[in-house]
């Protein structure tokens, strides 16, 4: 039976393709703008991953942001400029930009509420998409995503809520990936007719759990590679994350020998789970004003980065036994838990400590202007850049014992859902970055 089982999911996989979701390059470059933000009060949010945990944090994050004014009466979620996400948090900020302040309303229905799953690997099924590379294809995912939650639409209709940044990684290069023009003129392809959920299914595209998404690069459509890879590349200096996207960049057009025809994507996590390092590639391969829009950028007196951090941190129980009581389970998980985490630190540490030379940057880059292109009245120095980080830690005690524990499902119970979503509305109520932009 074990050999007619094996056999049935070696034919089954190798049967099994995938198509790449992306397409070249036509006459028009354009990136997805998103909305205009009101007012000079501009602020950009990061939601990290963790399944329905995150999504239903993240709504109450939102949903605070939105029931709270700014100092010019507008609720601050009109002033929301960006949202750079990854998994969890990718589904609620695609739908978030797809409807605007409305799908602060519906977003509850239309995810949170559904009991959805994936297949298990005990399923025939599941274990031959095991053994192609993930136990649920990335179609089944994004045909979910589009039929039940985005209805058909491309990023291209994405232009109703802030602009958005949804990452993912590429698992080859070992670098960070977003759904952004910057990233796609690297595969000569237009991001503009990518469905928004083969967008979101990248990134939450868990290893394992679900395969890759596919991805082409169209290199005879484009000259050569893009010019800020050589210049960084040539930079010893530069940030080593930001070099190793520069080599993804040449792979992608064919100028190394590993030249590369297909970006297998994975959940943006694997690399970075707050989606800061598309951020950093791009403010230091672009200059000023990236990550921001020069629309944006313009306007702006205050800037606050503000990082939601709804990730699940597994607790351990081995610090009070013997080497010997450790599990193989624990052996095997903790030092994953560990480079993740890590890694999370890092993105974030790194993102801080280049704020105060970023905000000199866009000083510079406005007074560089002349006066008739800078948009409006404020002098062109009048700019200020911060960053604050909200985490489960800052619940109420007994919110934080009651809930940090909550696992990554893709599915929650209700109460649940309630309560992450009540105890988000509490953190920001009490958070101080978010007091400095009320009246």
């Amino acid at each position: 039976m074990r050999a007619i089982v094996f056999a049935f999911v070696m034919l089954l996989s190798a049967c099994a393709t995938a198509a790449p979701v992306n397409a070249p390059l036509g006459g028009l470059r354009a990136d997805v703008q998103g909305r205009a933000p009101v007012g000079d009060d501009l602020i950009v949010l990061a939601l990290s991953g963790g399944g329905a945990r995150a999504a239903s944090f993240h709504l109450g994050v939102l949903q605070a942001l939105r029931d709270t004014p700014g100092r010019d009466g507008r609720p601050l979620s009109e002033h929301i400029a960006m949202i750079t996400s990854v998994s969890g948090g990718s589904v609620l900020a695609a739908y978030y930009a797809q409807h605007g302040e409305v799908g602060l309303d519906t977003f509850d229905n239309a995810y949170l509420a559904r009991d959805w799953h994936v297949r298990g690997p005990a399923s025939p099924l599941g274990l031959a998409g095991a053994f192609r590379g993930g136990m649920n294809g990335p179609a089944q995912l994004a045909n979910w995503l589009d039929e039940n939650i985005y209805d058909g639409a491309r990023m291209s209709d994405l232009g109703a809520g802030p602009r958005v940044v949804l990452n993912a990684t590429d698992i080859y290069n070992s670098s960070p990936f977003a759904f952004t023009q910057f990233f796609f003129d690297g595969l000569c392809s237009d991001v503009r007719q990518v469905r928004v959920a083969d967008a979101v299914a990248a990134s939450m595209a868990v290893p394992v759990v679900f395969r890759p998404v596919l991805m082409e690069s169209y290199a005879s459509r484009c000259d050569g590679p893009p010019a800020w890879t050589t210049r960084i590349l040539a930079d010893r200096n530069a940030a080593e994350n930001v070099r190793q996207t520069a080599r993804a960049f040449q792979n992608y057009r064919g100028n190394t020998r590993a030249g590369q025809r297909y970006v297998h994507l994975e959940d943006g996590g694997v690399a970075d789970n707050l989606g800061l390092l598309s951020l950093q590639v791009m403010r230091d391969a672009e200059g000023p004003p990236a990550p921001l829009t020069a629309r944006d950028a313009l306007q702006a007196r205050r800037v606050l980065f503000l990082v939601v951090n709804a990730e699940y941190i597994r607790p351990r129980t081995f610090q009070q036994r013997g080497g010997d009581a450790i599990g193989m389970a624990e052996m095997i998980v903790s030092p994953l838990d560990v480079a993740t985490e890590v890694s999370k630190r890092a993105s974030l540490d790194a993102w801080r400590a280049g704020l105060p030379a970023y905000e000199r940057a866009l000083r510079a880059w406005r007074c560089s202007l002349p006066e008739d292109r800078r948009g409006n009245a404020l002098p062109c120095d009048d700019i200020s850049v911060s960053m604050d980080v909200i985490t489960f830690r800052d619940m109420e005690p007994a919110e934080y014992e009651a809930l940090y524990d909550t696992r990554t499902d893709v599915s929650l119970e209700r109460e649940t859902v309630d309560a992450l979503m009540a105890a988000a509305r509490g953190v920001v109520a009490r958070n101080a970055a978010v007091a400095a932009f009320r009246p």
